[in-house]
Formats: C-alpha cells, sequence, structure tokens
C-alpha cells in the first residue's frame, strides 16, 4: 500500500485574513460588526454564521495550541500560565459577544423560517442562550486555572521502583509481568504516589466543586448535575435514564465480569484476582506491540490504510507534520487526547505510550477522533461540526473494533493476535461497569454537594463494591477508596464519561454488523463520519447503522454477543 508523503497544509482564511486571535479587541470589534449586519434573508443569516465561525477557529486554534503545550509540558509552569492568560484575556471577553451574535440570529424573525437543514443549528443556539450566564464567565476561567494543576501535579509525580525513578505511566507495564510480585509491588507503588499527594488533590477538587456548584445556581438549577445535563444537550435522554443505565449494567455486565475474574483467576491459579491481577495475560504471556514509537506509528499508518487508504495516509501526514507526541516522559500530563486545530485543518495526538497493548488501543481511538475531524473540520458552520461527546467517542471506539482484525501488525505471531482481539472484546465490556462508576460518583457529588472529602471517599469505596464484584481488595481499603484520583475527567471534564459507555455499546453494535458485513459497515462508518452533528445523535447513530440505546434488554443483547464472539476465539 502506498502512503503520500505531505504534510498538513494550514488553510487560508476567507473573511478575517489580518485577525490577530490574541488581540481580544480585535475579536470584539469583528463580533460587533457581525451584530450589527442587518439580516434581510435566510443567505444573510447563513453568511453571519460561516463568518462567526472562522472567529471561532481562530480563538480555537490559539487555545488548542496553548493547551496542546501546557499538556506536552506540563511541569514548565509558563506553559500553563500562557493557556490561563489566554483563556482569561480574550476567550472570556469575546464569549458575551457571541451570545448577542447568537441571541441576535435567534431573534430574527427570518430565523423562525430557515430551511429545515438549519432547524438543527437554531435548536442549538436556543440551548446556548437558553444556558448563558455571563457571570458565570469568571468562575470558569477560574475553574479551568484550577483544574489544570491536576496535570500538572499528577504528570510530576514519580517514584523509585527497582532502583529507578518511574512515573505513575511507566510503572503500567509492569502491571501485565508474569511475576505475581513485581505485578504487586508495581501497583502498590502507584497508589503510594498518587496517595502522597491525596491533601493536595482533594483540595483541588473541593475548589472546582464550590465553583461548579455557583455556576448552577447562577443558571437556576437546583444541583450542578442537572445543569451539566442540560448544558451538554442531552436531550434525546434524561438523568434518570442514566441512572437506568447504572442498574442495567449492574444487572447485565456483573455477572460477565465475575465469570470473567473467576476464569482468570482460574488460569492464574490464584484464589481470587487481586487488583494487581486484571492486566496480567492469565497465560503468563507478556504482548510486545512494538520497541519504538516510530515502529509504533508506522504500524499504525498500515492498519488504518487497510480499513481504508486515506486513514492512513492521513495519520502519516500528521506524522509528517509534527502533529504527534506519544511517548510517555516526565512531566508530561496524564491521559491521552485528539485535539481539533481548526485553522490547521488537522488534529493533534497526545498520549502516553510505554510499549504495552493498552497503546495500541489508544492510538487507534484517538486515530478514529483524528479522521472524524478530517471529515468534518471543513464543514462551514461550527454547529454541525462534531460537538457532542456521544458522537465523538462512537467514532473513536469504532476505530478500534473496525481495526482489530488487523492488528497482526502489532502481533504476527497467531497466538498473540488471538490474545490482543480478545483482550480488547473482553475489556470493551468488563470497562462499562468502571464507566458506570466513574458518572455515579459524580451524581452522588453534585446531589450532595455538602460532603466531606471523607465521606467522598466513602461513597466510592462502595460504589467500587458494586461495580468491582469479582476483584478482591481485602486489605487495600484506602486504595479502593481513592482510586478515583486517577481519573482525569472527574477534575477536567465534569460529566463527561457516560458518554463513553453509550459510545462502547454503539461501537460493539458496529462490530457486530462488521462481522455480517464489512464492506457496508465501512461505508455506513464514513457517512456516520462525515455528518458531524448535523442532527439529533439518534439520528446520528441510525446514519452509523445502528440505535441510540442503553436499555437493559440492549446491553443484555450486546453482552451474549461478545460472549459467543470470545467463545469462538478461546476455542
Amino acid at each position: 500500500m502506498i502512503f503520500t508523503s505531505e504534510k498538513v497544509v494550514k488553510k487560508e482564511r476567507k473573511y478575517f485574513k489580518d485577525l490577530d486571535p490574541t488581540n481580544a479587541e480585535d475579536i470584539v470589534a469583528k463580533l460587533n460588526e457581525l451584530i450589527d449586519t442587518p439580516i434581510n434573508d435566510e443567505k444573510d443569516i447563513i453568511e453571519i454564521v460561516e463568518k462567526f465561525t472562522e472567529l471561532a477557529d481562530a480563538v480555537s486554534e490559539e487555545m488548542g495550541w496553548r493547551y496542546i503545550n501546557m499538556t506536552r509540558f506540563a511541569d514548565k509552569k509558563e506553559f500553563a500560565d500562557k493557556f490561563n492568560s489566554y483563556f482569561a484575556n480574550v476567550v472570556s471577553k469575546v464569549r458575551p459577544y457571541s451570545f448577542k451574535l447568537e441571541k441576535k440570529i435567534y431573534d430574527s424573525p427570518l430565523s423562525k423560517n430557515l430551511s429545515e437543514k438549519y432547524q438543527h443549528m437554531m435548536n442549538i443556539i436556543s440551548r446556548n442562550i437558553e444556558m448563558f450566564r455571563e457571570e458565570n464567565i469568571p468562575l470558569q476561567v477560574e475553574e479551568r486555572k484550577i483544574s489544570n494543576k491536576y496535570g500538572a501535579i499528577f504528570g510530576s509525580i514519580t517514584v523509585k521502583f527497582e532502583g529507578k525513578e518511574k512515573t505513575l505511566q511507566q510503572l503500567l507495564p509492569y502491571l501485565k509481568s508474569p511475576d505475581r510480585d513485581i505485578r504487586e509491588r508495581a501497583w502498590r507503588k502507584r497508589f503510594e504516589g498518587i496517595l502522597a499527594k491525596k491533601e493536595e488533590f482533594n483540595k483541588i477538587f473541593d475548589e472546582l466543586k464550590e465553583l461548579r456548584i455557583k455556576q448552577a445556581k447562577n443558571a437556576g438549577f437546583d444541583n450542578y448535575r442537572d445543569y451539566m445535563h442540560n448544558l451538554k444537550g442531552r436531550t434525546e435522554y434524561s438523568v434518570k435514564d442514566v441512572i437506568a443505565f447504572h442498574d442495567a449494567v449492574e444487572k447485565k455486565v456483573m455477572p460477565f465480569f465475575k465469570e470473567r475474574m473467576e476464569k482468570r483467576a482460574k488460569k492464574l491459579g490464584i484464589v481470587t484476582v487481586r487488583p494487581w491481577d486484571r492486566a496480567v495475560d492469565a497465560d503468563g504471556k507478556v504482548l510486545k506491540p512494538f520497541e519504538t514509537i516510530d515502529e509504533f506509528i508506522n504500524k499504525a499508518i498500515k492498519i488504518l490504510g487497510k480499513v481504508k487508504p486515506i486513514f492512513g495516509e492521513r495519520l502519516e501526514m500528521m506524522k509528517n507534520s509534527g502533529l504527534l507526541d506519544l511517548e510517555n516522559r516526565k512531566g508530561k500530563a496524564p491521559g491521552g487526547y485528539n485535539y481539533t486545530l481548526p485553522e490547521t485543518g488537522a488534529p493533534f495526538i497526545f498520549m502516553n505510550a510505554t510499549g504495552q497493548s493498552g497503546d495500541v488501543r489508544t492510538l487507534l481511538h484517538e486515530s478514529g477522533h483524528a479522521m472524524h475531524t478530517f471529515e468534518t473540520v471543513n464543514i462551514p458552520i461550527m454547529y454541525y461540526r462534531p460537538s457532542r461527546s456521544e458522537i465523538n467517542e462512537l467514532a473513536s471506539m469504532s476505530m478500534e473494533l473496525l481495526t482489530l482484525h488487523y492488528w497482526q501488525e502489532y502481533y504476527p505471531d497467531s497466538e498473540d493476535f488471538k490474545k490482543a482481539m480478545i483482550e480488547e472484546l473482553e475489556n470493551a465490556v468488563l470497562f462499562l461497569p468502571w464507566c458506570m462508576t466513574v458518572d455515579a460518583f459524580q451524581q452522588w457529588i453534585y446531589t450532595h454537594p455538602e460532603h466531606t472529602p471523607e465521606e467522598r471517599a466513602e461513597y466510592f469505596g462502595k460504589l467500587m463494591d458494586r461495580f468491582n464484584q469479582g476483584v478482591d481488595w481485602t486489605g487495600l481499603e484506602e486504595e479502593k477508596r481513592y482510586r478515583w484520583l486517577f481519573q482525569l475527567h472527574i477534575f477536567q471534564a465534569p460529566f463527561y464519561y457516560i458518554e463513553y459507555g453509550i459510545a462502547q455499546l454503539g461501537a460493539l453494535a458496529i462490530y457486530k454488523n462488521y462481522l455480517e458485513n464489512p464492506q457496508k459497515t465501512i461505508e455506513n462508518y464514513i457517512n456516520f463520519l462525515k455528518e458531524g452533528y448535523k442532527a439529533p445523535i439518534d439520528k446520528i447513530y441510525e446514519i452509523a447503522g445502528i440505535k441510540l440505546d442503553f436499555s437493559e434488554t440492549y446491553i443484555g443483547e450486546i453482552v451474549d454477543f461478545v460472549k459467543e464472539r470470545l467463545n469462538e476465539l478461546e476455542k
């Protein structure tokens, strides 16, 4: 297969060629011009929206690079200062004028009679207006500033392990060691590192909690949970539906979870599975998908190209354009992400690879986001680019499974390849209880706002008992209660997590379709990527060839499908 070696070429602006995205006054002046522009017909509204999109792209691009640098160099305060300064002095100052412009569009009598293809846009604008509160802007500035401290602290944590200084991420490969003693010591060292910062993390979180509660009150909501549900535009399902999702996972997934843990214990020759026994291959084989970062990237390029040639070409373009930072190192923020750079016309992928099988999943996951970006970054109306996480995560989680049959690039040995497939499918279902834990924890936090840090930890421990059955945490009560400190979303992206569960079910449904009709499924997937957010998410899921469903019945069907597929692979 042949891939191009070209680099990403930055887009040219159409309307504001000389705009300085670091100059708030300049941006505000342009917004005021749009606010003063007469609206005489539908064409005027769409042109205003397209110009507004170009302004938003300029701001998003500048903020994007500052965020990327802040996370790449989390131990260097100057990068956090540059990001926080831009958010406070440009982004926050522009928001009231963006609100005025959206209100001008919405209040125009012509907006009520726009063509059908623009009605969804007007629904989005309506929600933005409903949820906007100018008094929340300084609170959001402060919230962003404080939440960024989490990554800086986490990225700076190192511990001594086997005579060497290791980041928490660099300890992960040891959790796959066939030597149980090594696994346990690595696991305990990770918690030693995180618990040493427990008080700092609790202080940060309590400050964030208070800022978030104030925002909800300002917007007229009783609690931050309901505020965020509305802010995220979750009109297709209710908070009650999400709680029912928790219960459905408990009923349908936990029996599968316990069954897999019992099978794991038997294969490992142990009485019960301890937390440090979760990641190791039950047959004692350590999967080594790559040795170097170049090898890691090049194999992903080949795999993506086998699904669709353009996918591989795009990842190679990103590599050639310096839009990848994949290797873990001290001082780097935790996690992984795909950050869309609208003026560059491409995304940036950030992750913390340490040479383990989970890295393959992460890179292909983020590549799914990247392909979504490439398909939608040139949509001239920003409201129709993918902004809902239920859509975004379906793109990424589906890419993991659509590439699965080509993972022999990483695992040329047939047994290793089979193991990797089993691990991917098993983890896809076993992730759901953790997803429910994180969401249920946040729901409790913000509906019990007066709780203490001790009560918070106690409640998390109860959720672990509910959704971690089959894993023995005896004697590890403190670690169990503070396992949530590893989850950056709780600090930096509140209530952005249940979408992973919704999308995981969707991705497994897409994989089921793929086994039945690969060509049609890929065609549906491409059409889904191109659609962005031009319709409510239930309609977007239909384009992908599946349904938006997280009912108990549907979860049961998905679990049964995975069990059947695992039985085939484990013969």
